[in-house]
């Protein structure tokens, strides 16, 4: 038999010194990795793996603010799943359910019922006779688009709130910010989910109270996150917690008015 000879890794292609390879990690395919035992074992070990991590970062995310942020800029990322795996997870979780039939967070119904002068119903009113359909029904076409739309500009919210970041606190690369952005915003997506559940299942529509409790829920977040991730404490904290909220729903309010004029263009343009 033959010695075996040089082997280089599969994945990379670097000379092999070991049973893993010291450049990336991998480990080569041998007969025992093909036998039925290894690979249901190793099938269930990255299950429940998968599972741990994915717990372990929802429980530090809601429960533990700052936490995911400090841990990943000091080095440990295996624990958790990454900042920007977490958020387009969490993002297509509030697609979907923002985007399911039944109670709209964005409905054109309740702008229509607040405009007093009453000029855009009576222009909505002539585009669903043109369009041969019911009121209702174009309102239902507009809050779809309005949805859909909104979702997708979440994306917007996470580079002016970094922005924000970057602004109060100085003296830090722009990435910090980022990551812990990505974090705060899949947080309050989180939170917006659980709250569109809620209306959902009680049949509310959003009030002022509501509101003025989610304001607060992000508000508290940010006041216990700030002190791990930015050293901030006391009043300082306070302050800056303030500032990042009045920032995140300024921001919140320029893409959810500027979505709703996409939604109504989108709408009233198809034929």
């Amino acid at each position: 038999m033959q010695a075996e000879g040089p082997r280089n890794c599969p994945e990379c292609g670097t000379h092999l010194i070991g049973q893993y390879c010291h450049q990336c990690g991998e480990k080569p395919p041998g007969p025992h990795d093909l036998q039925l035992k290894h690979f249901f074992q190793h099938g269930f070990h990255e299950l429940t793996h998968l599972d741990s991590t994915i717990f372990r970062t929802l429980r530090a995310l809601i429960f533990s603010p700052g936490t995911l942020t400090k841990e990943y800029l000091a080095g440990r990322k295996k624990r958790y799943i990454l900042p920007l795996r977490l958020f387009l997870v969490v993002f297509a979780l509030n697609l979907f359910l923002y985007t399911r039939p039944g109670v709209a967070l964005y409905d054109m119904r309740f702008i229509v019922t607040n405009d007093k002068r009453g000029a855009l119903e009576k222009i909505l009113e002539r585009r669903a006779d043109k369009k041969h359909i019911t009121k209702d029904a174009l309102f239902d076409q507009i809050n779809e688009h309005w949805q859909k739309d909104a979702s997708l500009f979440q994306f917007g919210d996470v580079f002016f709130f970094a922005l924000c970041l970057a602004v109060i606190n100085r003296g830090r690369y722009f990435v910090e910010h980022l990551i812990f952005s990505l974090h705060t915003i899949s947080f309050s997506l989180v939170y917006g989910s659980a709250v569109w559940l809620y209306y959902a299942y009680s049949g509310l529509k959003p009030s002022v109270i509501l509101t003025s409790i989610s304001f607060a829920v992000v508000l508290l977040y940010l006041w216990r996150a700030i002190p791990k991730v930015y050293g901030s404490t006391g009043g300082a904290a306070v302050l800056k917690a303030v500032l990042l909220v009045l920032g995140l729903e300024l921001s919140r309010l320029f893409f959810i008015t500027f979505t709703m004029v996409l939604a109504l263009i989108q709408t009233l343009r198809a034929h």
